[in-house]
């Protein structure tokens, strides 16, 4: 059996510092998965196996979660990864990343709301 395989990687690198916070590398990597994951499974990869890969992973799982319910929680969510694998978000920058990609995707959404598209 074969499978195609598609790889995307982020344009620029991602930073978990700066002012302003630029998320969008982050947010659009996360589009780009939940399009693709309905028909292939997703793997995260980094040179390490740790680095981004949480914040990655956190704002995925995030973001499915609001589009789910009202409430999200990425406290919880971070920690349910953590569990699993111990070096993810293992630094308050990415954390930071995490909830300003996190209130970046709800803030771009109730833009939409009131535009006239």
């Amino acid at each position: 059996m074969t499978r195609t395989v598609t790889v995307i990687e982020p344009r620029s690198s991602i930073k978990t510092f700066g002012t302003p916070l630029d998320t969008s590398q982050l947010r659009c990597l996360v589009s780009v998965a939940l399009s693709v994951e309905k028909e292939n499974p997703v793997i995260v990869v980094s040179s390490d196996g740790a680095s981004l890969c949480g914040a990655f992973c956190a704002v995925h799982n995030v973001i499915q979660q609001t589009n789910m319910d009202t409430n999200v929680d990425v406290f919880t969510s971070v920690r349910q990864l953590q569990i699993r694998r111990p070096k993810f978000c293992s630094s308050l920058e990415e954390y930071g990343l995490i909830f300003k990609a996190v209130d970046d995707h709800i803030q771009r959404g109730t833009e939409n709301i009131y535009s006239n598209q």
